[in-house]
C-alpha cells in the first residue's frame, strides 16, 4: 500500500483507520438571529418601560417581599455599559432584577435569553423580546454571535446568567466563559448580582409565586474590571466567587460572608447548607433543595457602603 493509500485512512490489512459512518468536520454554522433591534426603538422602550414600572413592579411587591441593595453602584458608571451578572434559579430572576435596576439603567438594558427556549416561536421572541428586551443567545455552541458585543458598543447594558439556564435545585451551577470573554474583549465593567429566594418563591414547574409573599433580595456588588493578565476562566472564577459572596451576605451579613484567613466565605444556603453530606462528596438533591429555600436570618448587617 502506498502512501497515497495511507493518507486516506487505510493500514495495512484492508481496515480504514476512520470508520466509514464518520462524518466530514463542518464548522459551525451562523446563528439564525431572531430581529430584535425593533424592540429597543423609541416606542417599544417607551412600552416596556410602562410595563415593568407600572404593572410588573407592583405585581411583584404584591406577590413577594423583596428588598434591593447596592444599585447606587450604577451612579459610579455614569453612562459606561456594565455586563449585569446574576445566578438563576427561576423563571422570576430577569423580571425581578430588572425592576430592582434603577429606572434610567434599566431603559438602556437588555437581557439574554436562549434562543433555543425562548426564540423557538414567533410570539415568545416577539413577546419577551417587547416586554423584557430579551436578545437571543445560542447555548447549543454554534458560531458566537456578534449581537453583545454590538450591543455593548452602543451603550447598552446586558444581563447575563452565566450558568446557562435555572437550577434544577437552587444551587448554583458552574459558570460558563461567555460573560468573562466579552469583559476582558469589550473592556467593559462586570457588576455581579446575587439573588436570593427566587427559587423558593418561583421554582421550576410554577408559573406563578407560591403564596405567602415570600422574602426575595437582589444584591449588587461593586463592579468588577478585568485585572492585568486575567484570562477568561481566572475571571470568570472571580464572577463566580463574588456572586456566591453577595448570596451569603443576603443570608448572613457583610461581615460574615467575607473570606479570611483560615476560614473560606460560608456557603450561599445558610446553616442547612452548612450541614455536611453523609459520607462527605456530592450533596444530594433534597439538601441542595433544602439549603436554596431556607428563610433568611431575621437580621441582617447592610453593607458599610451603604444602600437602599
Amino acid at each position: 500500500m502506498g502512501l497515497r493509500q495511507a493518507a486516506r485512512g487505510f493500514r495495512l490489512g484492508g481496515q480504514r483507520l476512520v470508520p466509514a459512518s464518520a462524518r466530514e468536520y463542518q464548522p459551525p454554522l451562523p446563528g439564525r438571529e431572531f430581529p430584535t433591534a425593533w424592540a429597543r426603538g423609541p416606542a417599544a422602550r417607551a412600552a416596556r418601560a410602562a410595563f415593568l414600572g407600572g404593572i410588573m413592579d407592583p405585581l411583584l411587591h404584591s406577590q413577594l417581599t423583596w428588598t434591593v441593595e447596592g444599585s447606587e453602584v450604577f451612579a459610579d458608571l455614569g453612562e459606561q455599559p456594565a455586563l449585569i451578572v446574576a445566578n438563576h434559579a427561576s423563571h422570576l430572576d430577569a423580571t425581578v432584577l430588572l425592576c430592582a435596576l434603577p429606572p434610567a439603567v434599566r431603559e438602556r438594558t437588555v437581557v439574554t435569553a436562549a434562543a433555543d427556549y425562548f426564540f423557538e416561536s414567533t410570539w415568545r421572541g416577539l413577546s419577551t423580546a417587547l416586554a423584557f428586551g430579551t436578545v437571543p443567545i445560542d447555548r447549543g455552541g454554534g458560531a458566537p454571535s456578534t449581537t453583545p458585543v454590538d450591543l455593548l458598543r452602543d451603550g447598552w447594558n446586558l444581563v447575563i446568567f452565566p450558568e446557562g439556564t435555572r437550577s434544577p435545585d437552587g444551587a448554583r451551577a458552574r459558570f460558563k466563559l461567555g460573560a468573562a470573554f466579552l469583559s476582558i474583549n469589550t473592556g467593559v465593567p462586570v457588576v455581579p448580582v446575587g439573588l436570593r429566594g427566587t427559587f423558593a418563591a418561583m421554582p421550576r414547574g410554577r408559573s406563578w409565586p407560591v403564596p405567602g409573599r415570600p422574602e426575595v433580595s437582589v444584591r449588587f456588588g461593586r463592579p468588577l474590571r478585568p485585572a492585568e493578565g486575567d484570562d477568561v476562566r481566572g475571571l470568570t472564577a472571580r464572577l463566580a466567587a463574588e456572586v456566591d459572596r453577595l448570596v451569603t451576605e443576603s443570608e448572613t451579613s457583610w461581615w460574615a460572608s467575607l473570606p479570611r484567613p483560615g476560614r473560606p466565605v460560608p456557603p450561599a444556603g445558610g446553616t442547612r447548607a452548612a450541614v455536611p453530606a453523609p459520607g462527605g462528596g456530592e450533596p444530594a438533591r433534597w439538601r441542595k433543595v433544602w439549603a436554596a429555600t431556607e428563610p433568611p436570618a431575621p437580621t441582617r448587617s447592610r453593607s458599610p457602603w451603604g444602600g437602599s
